[in-house]
């Protein structure tokens, strides 16, 4: 039994005369009582009384169309699921991102805009470091990564790196701290003899080896008092004066009364936010959200 042979036993159910119903599929009548004969052998069932003035369902047809209906209706759904999900419009798509990377205006806005424009769409946010998210990404278990990394990031071959932006690093002190109350930039040889808090081992490694190589440019080794392993935390230890923190500028969006936020003068002081995938992982969701995230920049550095 195929569907075919269900839409001819409909339509005739519905019309109850072969021409007619022979007319609306688009066929001749030999070939619809052929299926028509076809479906009641294979089912060992007479679903139409035939004679020479009219056509009727017999009480198995009349049971057997209600199920016809609901097959071909189910069939139609899942066609349309099918397509649906070719498009993009219906699936899931799984991202890992750093802690921070909702604070950044294109990332927030591309999820903002994922989510109203995709509303069927699963969408799961994993929060990852950048190691984690790349085996994460080669495993298959994540669609997308939004990672911290350095000009040019060392992915494996599988994957492809889109640059995002690049972020200025600044750095923030508590609100009476001496160098808050100086206007402008903060060269980081100034920062030699602070306490930092630093960044703990389970925020990865991209940043806290930006931050050493900042400061050893600089002349020296950051005196660490304090590490944390969230960025509330990081601020948090700040404002209660238990030393300074160089992190990315978005994190400034997470404002404390106690902390102030100033620019770092050295070039250098800048660290590139990277979206990873699959190289040869065409989804059109991943396409999609890509879009987003890339069209206001226009064409972004690939590796």
């Amino acid at each position: 039994m195929e569907l075919r042979h269900l839409r001819y036993f409909v339509t005739l159910a519905d019309e109850l005369h072969f021409g007619r119903a022979a007319r609306r599929l688009g066929i001749s009548q030999p070939p619809l009582s052929q299926q028509i004969k076809a479906l009641e052998d294979g089912l060992g069932a007479r679903l139409f009384e035939r004679t020479n003035r009219r056509v009727a369902l017999t009480q198995a047809g009349r049971m057997f169309l209600d199920e016809a209906r609901a097959t071909l209706a189910q069939a139609d759904r899942a066609a349309q699921v099918a397509r649906r999900a070719q498009r993009g419009e219906l699936g899931e798509l799984r991202i890992g991102m750093f802690p921070s990377a909702p604070l950044i205006p294109v990332v927030g806005r591309s999820i903002l805009a994922f989510r109203r424009g995709y509303p069927d769409v699963q969408l799961t946010l994993s929060e990852f470091e950048s190691r984690q998210q790349m085996q994460a990404l080669a495993e298959g278990r994540e669609h997308i990564a939004i990672v911290r990394g350095p000009a040019s990031p060392n992915v494996p071959a599988e994957l492809s790196a889109s640059e995002l932006l690049r972020e200025r690093l600044v750095v923030v002190m508590p609100a009476d701290h001496a160098l808050a109350r100086r206007p402008g930039k903060v060269a980081m040889a100034a920062l030699a003899d602070e306490p930092f808090v630093f960044y703990g081992s389970r925020m990865g490694t991209t940043l806290p080896a930006q931050v050493l190589a900042l400061c050893r440019s600089a002349g020296f080794e950051p005196r660490i008092s304090q590490v944390a392993n969230a960025n509330a935390t990081i601020l948090g230890l700040v404002a209660v004066g238990l030393g300074i923190a160089i992190v990315p500028e978005a994190m400034s969006l997470l404002r404390h009364t106690a902390v102030v936020t100033r620019g770092i003068g050295e070039a250098e002081a800048i660290t590139s936010v990277w979206m990873l995938r699959q190289r040869t992982d065409t989804s059109p969701l991943i396409e999609a959200f890509i879009t987003l995230a890339t069209g206001d920049k226009g064409q972004t550095r690939r590796r």
